[in-house]
């Protein structure tokens, strides 16, 4: 119902305040766009990635008090869309804060952060995986097919956040942390999976009732965190697991 397509930098304008329910394509998409506002909207019964971020060259854009009900899959869309999540995020360099996913078929919240965008804005000139971590505060997701929260990047190694610089596509940069925060997630099969990934931290999470975990990371890449927590591996700090 809602797309935006390749526009660039769309600063000034917003999707604010829409009911959108029984979609057969997904309800706002941001696509290939920059500094878009997305608030307050309610989205029921969506197939496909209901708030759907897409290549992965999108930055600087807010998504904010969203409500997503019942996203379930679609055999007609992309891939993802197979098994959605109701927010897909494919670079981390974006405000993702006080939204609440309910009974999603699969994923809450779906971070796949590549090397390089893919789609229409296919180049190894950009690398959303080395752009900083943008926002992600308090969200909760509740009563999934899946996973609350999903960091999986689907046939590629796993994020490790760097700081990378605008100036060079992101490319380049030295190993950060980056932070998630203040998530509650319950009634979910999983609260938070880390499929692969480096210093990601979830700070002050609340993950109950969770049908086969709170938390489980398969890869955590660094480990041995040889150089301190800045550089080593996921970490979850000040949570309540049960």
């Amino acid at each position: 119902p809602i797309h935006f397509h390749i526009n660039g930098n769309v600063t000034g304008s917003y999707v604010r305040g829409n009911a959108i329910h029984r979609s057969y394509n997904r309800a706002c998409t941001i696509h290939a766009v920059n500094n878009l506002l997305v608030e307050h909207n309610v989205v029921f019964n969506i197939k496909g990635l209901s708030f759907f971020v897409e290549d992965g060259v999108e930055e600087d854009n807010i998504l904010q008090y969203n409500l997503a009900v019942y996203t379930r899959q679609s055999n007609s869309l992309l891939n993802p869309d197979i098994q959605p999540g109701s927010f897909w995020i494919v670079n981390p360099n974006n405000i993702v804060q006080h939204n609440a996913v309910a009974g999603s078929t699969h994923f809450g919240f779906w971070y796949r952060v590549l090397q390089n965008p893919d789609g229409p804005s296919r180049t190894n000139s950009y690398c959303p995986n080395g752009a900083p971590m943008g926002r992600f505060f308090n969200n909760s997701a509740h009563s999934n097919g899946l996973y609350g929260i999903w960091l999986f990047t689907a046939g590629e190694k796993g994020w490790i956040p760097r700081d990378g610089s605008r100036d060079d596509g992101y490319c380049s940069g030295n190993k950060i942390t980056a932070t998630f925060g203040n998530f509650i997630a319950w009634n979910n099969e999983v609260g938070v999976e880390i499929v692969e990934g480096g210093a990601i931290r979830f700070e002050n999470m609340t993950l109950l009732d969770n049908e086969k975990s709170g938390i489980e990371m398969i890869h955590a890449t660094g480990a041995k965190r040889q150089n301190g927590e800045e550089y080593g591996a996921p970490t979850f700090k000040d949570s309540v697991v049960i």
